[in-house]
Parts: structure tokens; C-alpha cells; sequence
């Protein structure tokens, strides 16, 4: 007896679903990412040094860029080469986008050109801005001021800076010695709610002795292949937890 194969519905899609879909911040969804940000860090080592350093949001924005709707693995492998390539980042703003391309070619990125045209586009803007391949001042930025920097940025694709806007609010969550309850409030974390308070209480003392919030998953790939031990890195782990932005087209 033979069995017919299911036909594929019409208009459906053979990709795997996204790592980094949007968790609402249930008990349930707060211990799943509470577990895998334990896992991860066993593989990431704190700094051994002092101050601790912050998380670069220029790192930050390249690593979503290349590791967008995928583990974290290629974002981190695309950094480390990136990094080995160029001697800084103002070599990197002048290069062409298929200069790129060629150097992470045998990676399987998905619109891989687009991915580093954009890229390098918005290093070029932001230097532009602001004289210098930084985004630091972006933590002391108000919302507002946040947006209006973005809105002069074009080539900073809204997903992006959306994610960054959310890091920044996870990263007042993780470490600010202000209050929190803002930051709380716009990733849908009720102050008040007991699962929510020693969630928290366990990610600060967890991510302490870093300082920041990690992009890498462990040590990079052997043989210039990512690390895909984990999907996620700490950093995008608990950015799954903040509210949905416009996706890239």
C-alpha cells in the first residue's frame, strides 16, 4: 500500500522560521529565554578587563544586518572577517558594497549585496553625521532624539534601527542604576508582576560580569564557518522579548 506525499499548499513557504521572532513576555516565554541565555554564556567568557566594555552599536548594527531572519552564527562570522579585512572602520565606509560581498560569498546570507550595500551605505551616513563611525551617543539620546538621528540616516533600513532602539532598552533593563520602569513598560514587562521582577533579577546577575550585552555565541567557527552551537547570542535572546518593528522587504 502506498501513501500519497501531501501537496504543498499553494503560496507556502520552504524557508525555516525566523530565530528572532518576537516572544510576548509570558512566565512560559521569560524561562525559555532565561534557559538559553545560561547555555549560551557557558560559551562566551566576561572580559578580562576593567572598566568592563560596552557593547559597540556599530558592531550591533552590523551584526543584525547580516544575521537578520538567522542564527547568530553568520552575523558573528561576518564581524570577525569584516574586522580581519579592514584596518578601521573608515577604510571599511570607503570600500564597495561588492568588496564586501566577495569576502563573505561562500556564506549562505540570503540578498547577501543588498545585505552589504546597506551596510556600507550606512557606515557612510553615519560618518557623515557624525564625523566618525560611532554611535555611542545614542544611550544619552532621548527617544525623540533617537528617531530625528535615524530619520537623517536613511540608509540605516528601519528594522535595523528598530532593533537597536530596542537594545538600547534592554540594555537600561540589564544594567542602568535608574529606575526602569519605562523600559520595563515598552518591552510589555509589568513592574509589578513577580515573574517578570526575578527574571530580571537573574538576567543582571547573569550578564554582570560583562557589562554588556554579547553578540558572539561562543568561540568564532572553525575553518571560517559560523558557530552554530547557538541560535541566538545574549543580545538578540533577550531583543526577541521587545515589541515587533517593521520587517525588511
Amino acid at each position: 500500500m502506498t501513501t500519497k506525499k501531501k501537496s504543498k499548499v499553494a503560496g507556502a513557504s520552504d524557508a525555516p522560521p525566523d530565530p528572532r521572532e518576537p516572544l510576548a513576555p509570558t512566565a512560559e516565554n521569560l524561562q525559555l529565554v532565561l534557559t538559553g541565555l545560561k547555555a549560551v554564556l557557558r560559551d562566551v567568557p566576561p572580559p578580562a578587563v576593567e572598566p568592563l566594555p560596552q557593547l559597540d552599536l556599530v558592531e550591533a548594527l552590523l551584526h543584525f544586518y547580516f544575521a537578520d531572519g538567522l542564527p547568530c552564527g553568520y552575523g558573528q562570522e561576518a564581524r570577525r572577517r569584516i574586522g580581519e579585512s579592514f584596518v578601521d572602520r573608515n577604510e571599511f565606509r570607503v570600500t564597495e558594497a561588492f568588496e564586501v560581498e566577495d569576502l563573505l560569498r561562500d556564506l549562505p546570507i540570503p540578498d547577501l549585496f543588498d545585505r552589504c550595500l546597506a551596510v556600507r551605505d550606512s557606515v557612510a551616513q553615519i560618518y557623515n553625521d557624525q564625523n566618525g563611525v560611532n554611535l555611542g551617543f545614542l544611550r544619552e539620546a532621548g527617544i525623540s532624539d533617537r528617531h530625528t538621528f535615524f530619520q537623517r540616516v536613511p540608509a540605516v533600513q528601519p528594522h535595523v534601527a528598530h532593533f537597536l532602539g530596542n537594545l538600547l532598552t534592554v540594555e537600561d533593563l540589564c544594567f542602568s542604576d535608574k529606575s526602569t520602569v519605562r523600559a520595563q513598560q515598552r518591552l510589555g514587562l509589568e513592574p509589578k508582576d513577580a515573574a517578570a521582577g526575578k527574571f530580571l533579577d537573574e538576567v543582571r546577575a547573569l550578564l554582570k560580569p560583562y557589562g554588556h550585552l554579547p553578540l558572539d555565541v561562543g568561540p568564532h567557527g572553525a575553518n571560517r564557518k559560523p558557530n552554530l552551537k547557538h541560535v541566538l547570542s545574549p543580545a538578540c535572546l533577550l531583543v526577541r522579548l521587545a515589541p515587533a518593528g517593521k520587517r525588511r522587504s
